[in-house]
């Protein structure tokens, strides 16, 4: 006998509603010899409600148009369907998605969107279209009246859980098919598809559709993850409190000194700071640090000074600042070049590096793979997004985590910092009289209170095993004195009370935080489907 694996249960005689399960829900409505599906959560749905006697359906309507919730075109190709209007383009396939889910940042620079766009982040298309283009018959608009048989169904936004949900009213029923905009026990079905920007979540369009439902006056939700929401006003204010507040771990360190550092530092000259003898950091938010020993060798971490004019004006800052760290700090050459992770504002200058100095470009084979070959991963904020005339840069020499390498007698040992995101590299040294680790992004820090947050779900930073937990433990391990960060920003931690306290933040936040995600497993609600298959080809 065949195997099926979708899972048909009765929930309401009388109303004739049936729960599909799969990974995800689906309900089908039954009137005499006929049904309506909501969602079609698994490619052997006929099969499964043939073997129970139950009628294919008439109409299938979608609250999401993701590839999880529409397997129709595997098992019911022919039944019309209905869609959000908004969503048309991603249900149909139609090439105007493709074309506007490539997308570039534009020439202005303006990041006051912190990289939201129609599709997705900063170059990575958030939306999870089906397979195979469905049938579909009717676009639907918010406050449309859907009729079918003795049943009328209301549509309405619920753009909170994706852009484009909707959710449909049952009144008579007293009851709404609402997607994945919450899940029972005033939990969320996951936190990728809350994202909307760097670092943004939909507050704003979840407390919209959470008020919008409230006013339904209707006593259940049937969700597409988990089971029937009962008690809907408690669920949703439970939800609504952790995306108003969610650091759930509190903050410590408030009042400490706060700034670009939380030191002194020697001295300052142009673009550059020397935050410690022969140590050389950007202070305009940009993300170089060099290292120059006494005979003027260059070691250079993260090469773009984030000056952004046009290409011609950004590559002259370049070459600016570099004249000046020959004169003012005796940088003869920089013959090595180290790369924390693949974004553009990390990456820009390795090529103009290696026609000045022929400076070598190091970087671990995952970071390597993502600079090099930037279109076949789904992460934002590649070089190929940054509308540079370089899309694409080599890597002359692959590092190993944990094996240490030496720079004209310094040993530098390369560590995997995730936080940020996966393909992350931070470095330990010693350097005169401090134990040195440079981190990149992970950690952004100079000064004052810290906290936790959410997980950027789409930089691959699934709570816990690739959060910043983990690179906190490591660098504790480590005992740095100075951590020299991403974006300008550096402090000294020399009895590592710092990365303590961020440890024990970072455990209290993902101990909170789940309890607000089904079957308490953060690691798959902070995972974007096909990640888990994308990771180890950037090693391969």
């Amino acid at each position: 006998m065949k195997t099926i694996s979708t899972h048909v249960e009765l929930l309401n005689p009388a109303l004739g509603l049936w729960c599909l399960s799969h990974n995800t829900n689906g309900y089908l409505i039954v009137r005499d010899n006929a049904s309506l599906l909501i969602d079609c959560p698994g490619p052997d749905v006929a099969d499964a409600l043939q073997r129970r006697g139950l009628p294919l359906p008439e109409l299938i309507l979608h609250t999401q148009v993701q590839a999880e919730h529409c397997y129709e075109w595997a098992t019911l190709p022919d039944t019309p369907v209905g869609v959000a209007e908004a969503a048309l383009d991603v249900a149909m396939l139609d090439s105007n998605f493709f074309e506007e889910a490539e997308t570039v940042w534009p020439d202005d620079r303006a990041w006051q969107t912190l990289g939201e766009e129609k599709y997705g982040i900063a170059g990575c298309c958030t939306e999870r279209p089906p397979a195979h283009a469905l049938n579909v018959h009717h676009a639907l608009s918010h406050g449309q009246a859907i009729s079918w048989r003795d049943i009328t169904l209301e549509v309405a936004p619920l753009p909170a859980s994706g852009k484009r949900s909707i959710g449909f009213i049952w009144r008579e029923a007293d009851l709404a098919f609402t997607g994945d905009l919450i899940c029972a026990g005033g939990r969320v079905a996951n936190f990728y598809d809350l994202e909307r920007s760097y670092g943004g979540i939909a507050l704003q369009e979840t407390r919209e559709s959470f008020t919008a439902v409230n006013s339904w006056g209707v006593s259940r939700l049937l969700p597409t993850t988990g089971p029937v929401v009962t008690d809907p006003a408690t669920d949703m204010a439970r939800v609504l409190d952790l995306l108003r507040k969610p650091n759930r771990a509190g903050t410590l360190r408030k009042g400490e000194r706060s700034g670009m550092t939380n030191f002194d530092t020697i001295r300052t000259f142009g673009r550059y700071t020397e935050v410690a003898p022969g140590i050389y950091q950007n202070n305009n938010l940009g993300n170089i640090i060099v290292f120059i020993d006494p005979a003027g060798h260059g070691l250079l971490i993260d090469p773009c000074n984030c000056v952004w004019l046009d290409w011609p004006g950004s590559v002259a800052s370049m070459h600016e600042d570099l004249d000046l760290l020959e004169r003012e700090a005796g940088l003869k050459t920089i013959d090595t070049v180290l790369i924390t992770h693949p974004h553009g504002d990390h990456i820009q200058y390795c090529d103009l590096l290696r026609e000045r100095y022929n400076s070598t470009i190091m970087a671990t084979p995952d970071v390597a793979s993502l600079m090099q070959y930037p279109e076949k991963f789904p992460y934002p904020a590649l070089l190929d997004w940054y509308n540079f005339p370089v899309t694409s840069i080599a890597v002359d020499s692959h590092l190993t985590y944990e094996q240490p390498f030496n720079w004209h007698n310094t040993t530098i040992l390369p560590v995997h910092t995730p936080g940020h995101c996966y393909a992350h590299t931070g470095f330990s040294l010693a350097w005169g009289n401090d134990r040195v680790f440079c981190s990149g992004d992970v950690i952004q820090y100079g000064g004052g209170a810290i906290g936790a947050s959410l997980p950027f779900c789409y930089n691959d930073n699934a709570l816990p095993s690739r959060s910043p937990l983990t690179t906190f433990r490591r660098v504790a391990a480590l005992q740095p004195t100075l951590i020299c960060c991403g974006h300008s920003r550096s402090f000294r931690d020399p009895d590592g009370t710092i990365i303590r306290d961020w440890i024990s933040l970072w455990q209290t936040q993902i101990e909170a935080l789940t309890a607000y995600v089904p079957n308490g497993d953060l690691l798959a609600a902070s995972t974007p489907p096909s990640f888990d298959a994308v990771r180890p080809s950037l090693t391969a």
